[in-house]
């Protein structure tokens, strides 16, 4: 198999958006105590991240002038679904990341919003996946897990994506409560 440079850049891109999205979300809804233009900046990173994927994924379509026809066949193609949930998902994104950039109370986010970008980003990884798993002739990608693995992929991505944002911005405590957490006390073996 010999995948074309564009699937790679928006598989792995869109994956990544998806993941930092998440451990946003996670991190907001268990209230982490992240500021407001932390949690924007990173929505921010995730929304541009995912219009890269998205604009990578014109360049895999024969005639990219006709690219909205790949949600034509929604009913049929799951990469017709994908091509739909992606620009919602960015949408819901920007969405939450505009209202926490010009919002003057933190409260003004409710739970709903990184609920739906976490049921969004689901239903996203699980058309990306779908669209391999059907695959039959390629036995590897034609299994169950392949859902599984690409959603586990998305969230170490996002994990790793928001732990280096954590470290970049000055919010170290939160990259450090991404990590694996502290290993039991050392003994001398003297």
């Amino acid at each position: 198999m010999n995948p074309a440079l564009s699937i790679i850049v928006f598989t792995t891109l869109a994956g990544a958006a998806q993941g930092l999205a998440v451990v946003i979300a996670i991190s907001q809804l268990l209230g982490a105590g992240l500021d407001n233009a932390f949690l924007a900046r990173s929505l921010w990173v995730t929304v541009a991240l995912a219009i890269v994927s998205l604009v990578a994924s014109f360049f895999h379509l024969g005639r990219p002038m006709r690219a909205w026809r790949a949600a034509m066949m929604w009913r049929t193609s799951w990469m017709s679904r994908e091509v739909i949930v992606l620009p919602i998902f960015i949408l819901l994104v920007a969405l939450w990341a505009g209202m926490l950039t010009f919002s003057a109370r933190p409260g003004d986010v409710t739970a709903l919003l990184p609920l739906a970008v976490i049921a969004v980003s689901a239903l996203l990884w699980y058309c990306t996946a779908m669209i391999y798993a059907c695959i039959r002739f390629i036995q590897e990608w034609a299994h169950p897990l392949t859902i599984v693995n690409y959603t586990f992929i998305g969230l170490a991505s996002g994990l790793v994506l928001a732990g280096a944002l954590g470290i970049a911005w000055g919010h170290h405590a939160f990259a450090a409560r991404l990590g694996p957490g502290r290993s039991p006390s050392r003994r001398s073996h003297g």
